[in-house]
């Protein structure tokens, strides 16, 4: 049996400029399908990392001919939803011309959406509903036998004219179990974050988390029948993360890490064994990182500033989103605005850089609210400040109420970015949310002294200049993402 992990050519967040990554999904069902399957001949196909059209793509995949094609990802920061676009296009352009091959899709939107997916792409033969490694495993070892798919779990397929979607699968339990990701099926040498981190790789040690904000993207890598998979969280133990980011280093010379879990810092005794393994094997001299957390869990742990610094940590992201407290109850973020500007300020303090997000296009922003919550976000002076317009996902809590408004339509998703408005709100069209989100961005960059202090910090460690210096070449392309279908995924 043959299978391939294929990434079409795509691009990345408009503010990311060059940024490439592997796609860790597939890395780690690949290195699971090894496990149970060593006899299968497993390849990876990065057009990204390549830079392939695709017609290389398409003359790459007739000289490998493999039987089955896997295609999705479960980071929504590869580009959100509009990689599942490119990924739609490119199982198109395969089964045009390799009508034969098998082509399975999972991760983002596919777990959660498989029965739209399907009608609207007859190239996709199944999707993955849910968590997807135990169930492309068992799809996989049920083609290669001519076994009967129903009985896998967790599957959408067509039969006929119907689409068959069969029982739930539940989420692993215990992630340490998985083996480690697959990193040398994928041409690590070519990987890149934010045009100038180089030797540079993403990690995902951990699913789920506790808050389950009604918003989330997140909501879309799980099956809604189980309608609360997101807020069990799950992560491997800050030993195995230690491995993982010892491996990448020693084996692939990787020395810039982004661990890409929707919140890293939910365990303190985690985060203490993190630490100390980095501390201890002298690895916080040869890997720098980053991390995404949550306000309450930053502070709890502010004691341990100083050593997440002396471990290699540079930058810390935090979602503040929107900018009163009332607000944040309504999204169910669990968190205060006090919290978030405590948790920005105390980061900054320990020489830590910090990046917040926030939104707009929510169902009741106007003009007024989106400004005061401008007004927050400068306030709190974050280092890097990401905007990002409303996305809601099939499986959310709101998306039912904006599908019955009509607000949001399931079509080719290619703007489904978080850099292109894709709904209006109770008082503004798309077009009026990507003026103010334009407007805003540049607001907050050119307030004087924030740049320069930023690119000339002598406290930060010097990746976060680099970063700074690729967001601010890029700022332009999220102007033109806000009030154009300009693409950059």
């Amino acid at each position: 049996m043959k299978v391939m992990f294929l990434q079409p050519n795509l691009g990345a967040w408009s503010t990311w400029g060059k940024h490439r990554a592997p796609n860790i999904g597939q890395a780690q069902i690949a290195a699971l399908l090894r496990q149970k399957h060593p006899e299968y001949a497993l390849q990876v196909l990065d057009c990204r990392a390549w830079e392939m059209s695709n017609e290389q793509m398409l003359e790459e995949i007739g000289k490998a001919r493999p039987d089955i094609i896997h295609i999705g990802d479960i980071l929504h920061t590869t580009g959100g939803a509009a990689v599942v676009y490119r990924y739609n296009q490119a199982a198109k352009l395969v089964k045009e011309k390799y009508p034969e091959i098998t082509i399975i899709a999972g991760g983002l939107v596919y777990a959660s959406a498989p029965r739209q997916i399907l009608r609207r792409n007859p190239w996709i033969d199944y999707c993955l509903v849910g968590e997807q490694d135990i169930s492309f495993v068992e799809l996989v070892e049920a083609i290669a036998s001519g076994r009967e798919v129903k009985e896998v779990k967790g599957l959408a397929f067509r039969e006929g004219e119907e689409i068959v979607l069969t029982s739930y699968r539940g989420l692993i339990k215990n992630l340490d179990e998985l083996p480690m990701p697959a990193y040398d099926l994928f041409p690590m040498e070519k990987y890149v974050g934010h045009d100038y981190w180089k030797h540079y790789t993403e990690t995902w040690n951990s699913r789920g988390c506790p808050a389950g904000c009604n918003f989330c993207y997140e909501w879309s890598q799980f099956d809604s029948r189980g309608n609360a998979d997101l807020r069990f969280f799950r992560a491997r133990s800050g030993k195995l993360v230690a491995d993982e980011l010892e491996l990448l280093h020693d084996k692939f010379g990787v020395k810039v890490v982004t661990m890409m879990d929707d919140c890293f810092n939910v365990s303190r005794q985690r985060m203490e064994e993190f630490i100390e393994d980095m501390i201890k094997r002298g690895l916080s001299k040869k890997v720098s990182w980053c991390f995404l957390g949550r306000a309450p869990y930053y502070l709890r742990d502010v004691d341990l500033f100083p050593k997440m610094k002396e471990a290699g940590c540079f930058l810390a992201l935090a979602g503040i989103e929107v900018a009163t407290d009332e607000e944040l109850e309504e999204l169910g973020k669990g968190i205060t605005v006090e919290q978030v500007e405590e948790t920005v300020a105390k980061l900054k303090e320990a020489g830590i850089a910090t990046v917040l997000t926030w939104m707009m296009g929510f169902e009741n922003d106007d003009e007024y609210r989106i400004k005061k919550r401008f007004e927050a976000v400068d306030r709190i002076d974050p280092d890097i400040c990401a905007l990002q317009y409303l996305t809601p996902m099939p499986g959310s809590p709101i998306w039912p109420k904006y599908v019955e408004r009509g607000w949001v339509k399931f079509d080719d998703l290619k703007t489904w970015d978080f850099h292109h408005p894709v709904v209006p709100t109770e008082h503004l069209s798309q077009e009026a949310i990507g003026r103010l989100g334009a407007w805003a961005l540049r607001e907050f960059y050119s307030k004087p002294g924030r740049v320069e202090r930023i690119l000339h910090n002598r406290i930060y460690h010097p990746l976060v200049g680099l970063c700074f210096r690729s967001y601010m070449e890029n700022m332009s392309r999220f102007e033109k993402a806000s009030q154009t279908d300009e693409l950059y995924v």
